[in-house]
């Protein structure tokens, strides 16, 4: 019998994923409550976050430099070559490239954004960029092959926490996101000297209050399209 936790994590992958079983992991008979791609994504954007923040504290502002652009450009176009193959010539996917994609996908989008968040959050922020020395990048991407790796094993251990750690993983990319364009407000730009500060609370709940109405609001449309396409 599928507790109620279950159930709502069930929700919130609906709210951004189709969530066909044919395309999504399993640990035992438990389905991951998003696709292997939306898995991924937000499973890479998470992680990315996590490492950023480990890895950069001295308020980090500026993109880093071009040959990271360019692969993170490559990520991202990875995944959308993987994604019409996949739904338009039905060809050259599967689960794993899904996943291994769309994590490249989600790590690609956290680094962009997160100099922006350093930016518009603190009252100083370093005009320095993120990866701006070659190891730090190298660090980063052996992090990452790791967790795709511990993700495409498939191992139905590690997949009972990846069906918690997605939906918790959707949560704080809509809160990020959410956030970050809080922080555009000139009331609550550049204020804070450190990370966890007082500036950050009220951003924080209204973020949170946002990211809760869009997926409210998506999971509403998801279920609206599938009652009429039946």
């Amino acid at each position: 019998m599928e507790s109620a936790l279950y159930k709502f994590i069930n929700i919130i992958g609906a709210s951004v994923c189709h969530q066909l079983p044919e395309r999504s992991f399993f640990a035992g008979m438990l389905k991951i409550p998003l696709c292997a791609r939306c898995e991924g994504i937000y499973i890479g954007f998470f992680i990315t976050a996590l490492i950023l923040f480990i890895m950069f504290r001295k308020k980090e502002s500026d993109l880093p430099p071009v040959y990271v652009i360019a692969l993170i450009a490559f990520f991202i176009i990875s995944t959308v070559v993987d994604g019409v193959f996949s739904y338009f010539f039905a060809i050259g996917t599967n689960n794993i490239s899904r996943f291994v994609t769309g994590y490249l996908a989600g790590a690609a989008a956290m680094t962009v954004i997160y100099p922006v968040f350093n930016y518009q959050y603190y009252s100083e922020p370093a005009a320095v960029r993120i990866y701006n020395k070659p190891w730090q990048f190298i660090i980063f991407l052996s992090i990452s092959c790791g967790i795709i790796f511990i993700g495409i094993l498939n191992i139905v251990f590690v997949n009972y926490f990846f069906v918690y750690f997605s939906a918790l993983a959707v949560i704080f990319t809509f809160y990020f996101v959410n956030i970050i364009l809080v922080l555009l407000i000139p009331h609550f730009s550049h204020k804070s000297s450190k990370l966890f500060s007082k500036h950050l609370i009220i951003p924080t709940i209204i973020a949170l209050m946002l990211a809760t109405l869009e997926l409210f609001v998506s999971y509403k449309f998801h279920m609206y399209m599938l009652r009429i396409s039946q």
